[in-house]
């Protein structure tokens, strides 16, 4: 069923030629057919129209955009020599800003950008004209267009009103006209790409889940030759979330699911957590729900966190069960003997079967421990697997853009506060604070269990530095979500529900261990100096000191409202 598997690299490991020669040999042995790199910007870093360039000599046009173009050719060509097609990944519409100094028209009075579809089309394809002509040897390319990153978006991203927020860089066209910018920006993509003889694969990835459905309609009257990239959850990659229904809405072309094993949205594979059975689970439903989905694309890195990948960590092993869920010559089997298989192929270790349970025992615990400290009864609290450096982030990622309840009707009930439901807001407190306290609690068991486990049986040197990498931070990783949980859900019932000196005690305490936690934090990156450098974004000590300054502001103002 799966026609294309692919490895997707998106840091700037993309520049690196060892490290794509490295991906481009994991993914034959694996079973991948196909390699995508791709980043935000990746257009304007390989190509500028000479109709739109502007400058006389410019060294980044004439050099280094094209010794780009020549690498990433070779890299095409050495795909294709190990049998792997090659893809590029983009967002657009992206452009320099000098742009805007020789086209004046695209302002208006109020200097906002204004939405002239015709030249962002010419814009766009020649772009993708130009890119086709000097990297002859790609396979395709694949474009997601009207993103959160995007200057120039066609409707406003969702959750900038929770925090009042005023849209600057342009006037939102009706929504009755956003499917058809879609519609003509697809087309005049599709038209270059198709004259070329080159595979287009748009993703469906709009700046705002409302316009998720003139998405799909905009690529629905495209030809069939052009396929489409659905993330395997709605708007991001949570384990928490339920499978993206816009996987069911496309019919008669080839559907990409997106899945992410670089563990973006679950600690990015800095700490233990594997995800066999939710992979394994998810690809069946697509299998069973729509036989149109034809290809799946494996986030091993995200440009989120550089000189970082899947590959070399325990995470890792969910990438090689894929892999083999995704091979139609892989005979069945459970997670036991594939971890047992990757233990073998990885660390050439074949432990018996007592000791391969009694990890993947650890493994699951972990999983739960973060699971439970990340999210909020379900709700995304965290921002990429870190802690949000404000009250006002945190609002609008439980609240706002990445709002469970959209996708979920009914479950945004789990964390509100409405002081005409008081009971309700108890509770919730209630169960969010026990919540938080189990996860405390399951992170330090867990982590004295695996160390533990490092002094009753033998591992081979690789895999036990490793391992007692991932584990070491674990319980000072899920305490800092426990502690700005509890803090955070606190000051928000004070502030609309119930305003009293006990809870503003309760709150203070816990902004009191943040602002310990910086400094534990930093304690962590100096003893460990020689751990990978994910490992010390994981731990960056201003990020509870930010999120501590930002809560004591909140219990000032509560309290100064008060007059106590």
């Amino acid at each position: 069923m799966w026609q294309r598997r692919a490895l997707e690299l998106n840091t700037q490991d993309i520049w690196h030629w060892d490290r794509v020669i490295e991906v481009v040999t994991y993914a034959r042995q694996q079973g991948f057919n196909t390699l995508v790199l791709g980043s935000a910007d990746l257009l304007d870093k390989l190509v500028t129209p000479k109709a739109y360039n502007h400058a006389r000599f410019d060294d980044r046009i004439s050099s280094q955009q094209r010794s780009r173009c020549i690498y990433l050719n070779q890299v095409a060509a050495y795909c294709h020599e190990q049998g792997l097609t090659f893809y590029l990944q983009c967002k657009e519409l992206s452009f320099p800003t000098e742009l805007l100094l020789h086209h004046p028209e695209l302002l208006d009075d109020e200097h906002s950008l204004r939405m002239d579809t015709d030249f962002w089309c010419d814009y766009l394809s020649a772009k993708v004209e130009l890119l086709l002509q000097q990297i002859p040897r790609l396979s395709g390319l694949l474009l997601a267009i009207s993103n959160s990153d995007s200057l120039l978006r066609f409707s406003a991203p969702s959750g900038d009103e929770m925090n009042g927020l005023t849209p600057v860089a342009a006037h939102w066209p009706p929504e009755s006209d956003s499917e058809q910018i879609y519609h003509r920006l697809f087309s005049a993509v599709a038209r270059v790409m198709h004259y070329h003889q080159r595979h287009l694969v748009l993703r469906a990835f709009p700046a705002s889940h409302h316009d998720i459905n003139n998405v799909l309609n905009a690529i629905s009257a495209l030809p069939e030759f052009v396929s489409v990239a659905i993330k395997m959850t709605p708007e991001r990659f949570w384990p928490e979330f339920p499978n993206n229904p816009a996987l069911l809405a496309v019919s008669g072309r080839e559907i990409w699911v997106e899945l992410d094993l670089a563990g973006e949205e679950v600690c990015w594979g800095n700490l233990p957590f594997i995800r066999y059975t939710e992979v394994q689970g998810r690809l069946l439903w697509c299998q069973e729900k729509n036989p149109a989905i034809a290809s799946v694309l494996c986030r091993i890195g995200w440009e989120g966190v550089d000189n970082h990948s899947v590959l070399g960590t325990l995470s890792e092993f969910t990438l090689f069960a894929c892999a083999r869920l995704l091979s139609k010559n892989a005979p069945p089997t459970n997670e036991a003997t594939l971890f047992g298989q990757w233990l073998a192929e990885r660390y050439q270790w074949q432990p018996d079967d007592a000791t391969r349970q009694a990890m993947l025992a650890l493994l699951e615990q972990a999983h739960q421990a973060i699971s439970l400290s990340l999210y909020a009864r379900h709700h995304v609290f965290h921002r990429h697997s870190m802690l949000p450096t404000s009250y006002g982030q945190a609002i609008w990622s439980l609240y706002g853009q990445l709002n469970r309840n959209h996708w979920l009707p009914g479950s945004g009930r789990d964390i509100t506060f409405d002081p005409q439901q008081a009971e309700l807001a108890s509770q919730n407190l209630y169960q969010i604070a026990k919540e938080k306290d189990l996860a405390w609690q399951l992170a330090e068991q867990c982590q004295q269990a695996a160390w533990q486990f490092t002094r009753e049986y033998t591992m081979p040197d690789a895999l036990r530095q490793r391992w007692l990498q991932e584990w070491r931070g674990l319980a000072l990783y899920c305490r800092a979500f426990v502690h700005a949980q509890k803090a955070f859900f606190t000051l928000h019932y004070c502030k609309l529900v119930e305003n009293n000196w006990t809870l503003r005690e309760i709150a203070k305490t816990n902004i009191q261990a943040l602002y310990g936690l910086g400094h534990e934090m930093d304690d962590f990156c100096l003893q460990h100096r020689d751990y990978p450098v994910s490992m010390h974004v994981m731990f960056d000590a201003e990020r509870p000191r930010s999120l501590a300054d930002s809560l004591q502001e909140q219990l000032t103002a509560l309290a100064n409202s008060t007059g106590k």
